[in-house]
């Protein structure tokens, strides 16, 4: 029985030193995986402040360029619209000029032979 008592002792005793080594053990990975945590945690945050920054220089950018291209395509198009009004002028006028003409030659026509 004083056999069988102190081989319990020793397997106790065994255990016991087990589950302090499996604690400490335990304890420093928790350790471990916190700062690891942490660390990845910190290079997360500042790729995503870097991917914001660059975000917000590129959408800076392509307002910067739509603007410039939205000014040029207005003064492409005002300059098109006083074009077609300048020439619809000119036509007008030589359209109301030949109209005029073309009625004096006639009413002279008619006055003439009227006047035969």
């Amino acid at each position: 029985m004083q056999q069988i008592n102190r081989r319990l002792e020793l397997i106790e005793s065994d255990v016991r030193t087990v589950s302090e080594k499996l604690d400490a053990s335990i304890q420093g990975l928790r350790g471990e995986s916190t700062s690891s945590y942490q660390s990845l945690h910190d290079k997360i945050d500042t790729s995503v402040q870097t991917l914001y920054k660059k975000i917000d220089t590129s959408v800076q950018t392509l307002h910067e360029k739509i603007d410039t291209s939205g000014r040029n395509l207005h003064n492409k198009y005002d300059a098109t619209v006083r074009d077609f009004h300048n020439k619809l002028g000119v036509y007008f006028r030589w359209t109301i000029g030949i109209v005029l003409a073309s009625w004096l030659s006639t009413m002279g026509a008619i006055l003439f032979k009227g006047a035969l």
